[in-house]
């Protein structure tokens, strides 16, 4: 199955936290999720439109920041596997592409906080 699913999260609820495993990717259909730092602080809110957890995209990635609803909180959502076999049916090259950008991403955010 390639499809998206939907879930709906409470105010307050954490999504997921730095260091877990990333299984899922995000797009949020109402509602603002907090983007969560390893120190904590919340650096960047996300809403409707928006997606977040592209860290899924990437084979074996890892969160680096936590997730969490701002009210409640509607997404629809697609597991890693799922995303790179969606990715692949469009075009082999998409899945190398993502992960060559998440990377690049990933090592910016990485000078900027580090």
């Amino acid at each position: 199955m390639t499809e998206f699913e939907t879930i709906t999260f409470e105010s307050g609820q954490r999504i997921f936290n730095a260091g877990d495993n990333a299984d899922k990717l995000y797009i949020i259909k109402s509602g603002v999720v907090e983007l969560i730092g390893g120190n904590g602080q919340v650096f960047a809110q996300v809403g409707e439109g928006q997606s977040f957890g592209e860290q899924a995209i990437l084979s074996g990635g890892i969160r680096a920041a936590g997730a969490q609803a701002q009210g409640q909180v509607e997404c629809d959502y697609i597991e890693a596997d799922n995303a790179n076999i969606l990715l692949k049916s469009y075009s082999p090259l998409l899945v190398p592409i993502f992960e060559a950008l998440l990377l690049q991403q990933s090592m910016q955010n990485a000078l900027r906080h580090g």
